[in-house]
């Protein structure tokens, strides 16, 4: 398992599972207690795609200091991955989402490959785990 990202003032649970495959099995259960192995893998496509575009945004965001617009990324992108079942990269992105509206996390400038690799981390996880 890789090592939990740290980002300074962004608190979660950093012993989550990087996937939790219960949480996404109950999502994509089929007929007869199957895995669905073509809606996990429409799913993931849907996930990967649509949180890629959001992050494209990230290097911009990060630059300008803009919070709000990291904290969007980020509460988009965590919702989703909770609903796949990536529960490390949704736990991680919760703790910056709460940390700027507490206003603990106020210089992104240095954070963008922190945020990009716990992503790209679950993602591949996720790949593996699916032979996607």
């Amino acid at each position: 398992m890789s090592e939990a990202p740290k980002i300074n003032h962004v608190h979660y649970d950093e012993n989550s599972l990087i996937l939790d495959r219960e949480q996404l099995d109950m999502l994509i259960m089929g007929d007869e207690d199957e895995i669905d192995q073509a809606l996990a893998a429409e799913l993931f496509d849907l996930f990967a795609n649509e949180s890629a575009a959001k992050l494209e945004l990230l290097p911009e965001v990060c630059a300008q200091g803009d919070v709000l617009q990291l904290r969007n990324i980020v509460h988009f992108i965590a919702g989703s991955a909770g609903n796949m079942g990536l529960a490390r990269l949704a736990s991680f992105y919760r703790g910056i989402e709460q940390a700027i509206d507490e206003k603990q996390l106020t210089d992104i400038s240095q954070i963008e490959a922190t945020i990009r690799l716990e992503f790209e981390t679950a993602r591949d996880v996720f790949r593996d785990a699916f032979n996607l």
